[in-house]
């Protein structure tokens, strides 16, 4: 898997767009020459393979919004391997952008309204939201240690959103662990 982190950090908050055009716009910068091979690190030799259909679902505009995206494949001319690549708002092989299940985690924290209206707003149903909540609690104590509850009095992923979508916390928890932040992944 290539991690693109670049469409999250150059955002303007003030006119926040859809997942599916920041998806969008990932595309448009990227030059899959420039990147090195995932499986071999050889550099200048992946080259765009294939395509495949990826839903993805956001909240914009006080509704939910679904859709479909085509996430690019790359193959290595090096090793033969292939690989999807995917931006930082994606978690990989889940439909939800990292900026929904933030937002969703946000009020449910700040108790903004009860469980049932939240999982009701935002269409998903109260185990999705609780497995989201163990997920986040996993990688925030993965993250942060043991310690962060005796030096963090508030949430600092939740607090404020650019603490994690808006700076480069996603390209370090994905460089520092192997796998991206809210990914369900084995972890030992």
């Amino acid at each position: 898997m290539i991690r693109l982190f670049t469409v999250l950090f150059n955002i303007d908050l003030n006119t926040l767009p859809t997942a599916l055009s920041l998806f969008h716009a990932v595309y448009k910068g990227f030059n899959i020459h420039k990147v090195h091979c995932p499986g071999c690190n050889a550099l200048g030799c992946l080259k765009e393979h294939d395509k495949y259909t990826h839903n993805l679902v956001d909240y914009y505009a006080n509704s939910l919004q679904e859709g479909q995206v085509e996430v690019h494949r790359a193959l290595c001319s090096s090793c033969g391997g292939t690989f999807a690549v995917l931006p930082d708002l994606l978690i990989p092989y889940k439909s939800y952008s990292i900026l929904f299940i933030m937002m969703v985690l946000k009020a449910y924290y700040f108790k903004k309204e009860t469980v049932t209206a939240l999982c009701s707003r935002y269409g998903i149903s109260v185990s999705t939201l609780y497995a989201w909540k163990k997920r986040y609690l996993a990688h925030k104590t993965l993250n942060l240690g043991k310690l962060a509850k005796y030096f963090y009095p508030e949430d600092p992923h939740l607090s404020e959103p650019c603490n994690i979508c808006f700076t480069p916390f996603l390209y370090d928890f994905f460089s520092r662990f192997g796998f991206s932040f809210l990914q369900f992944h084995n972890t030992t």
